[in-house]
């Protein structure tokens, strides 16, 4: 499952999830894969608090100290919350 900016906002994880377990899926266990990391995810403020409104996990902000968002912990935090174990291979996209 992809779950980026507008995703994570959206509400996907839950929906996968709860689509997987409607279709008998036991034990889930998923994967935090690479993406743009929370210090280098620059977005203006106002997307920020739109979207940390809605996933707080996912404020961060920048290496410069600008408005940020953190997908990878917006996503750990809805897997969480759906008692889903998650193992993290998150190398920045931007910075390698």
């Amino acid at each position: 499952v992809h779950a980026g900016r507008a995703g994570v906002a959206g509400g996907v994880v839950g929906q996968v999830v709860a689509a997987l377990r409607e279709r008998g899926a036991g034990a889930l266990v998923a994967w935090v894969g690479p993406h743009v990391c929370g210090a280098c995810y620059e977005v203006p403020a106002a997307l920020q608090q739109e979207v940390a409104a809605l996933v707080p996990e996912t404020r961060a902000t920048t290496r410069r100290g600008t408005p940020a968002l953190d997908l990878g912990a917006g996503v750990r935090a809805q897997l969480a919350q759906e008692d889903i174990a998650a193992t993290s291979f998150e190398p920045c996209t931007l910075e390698d």
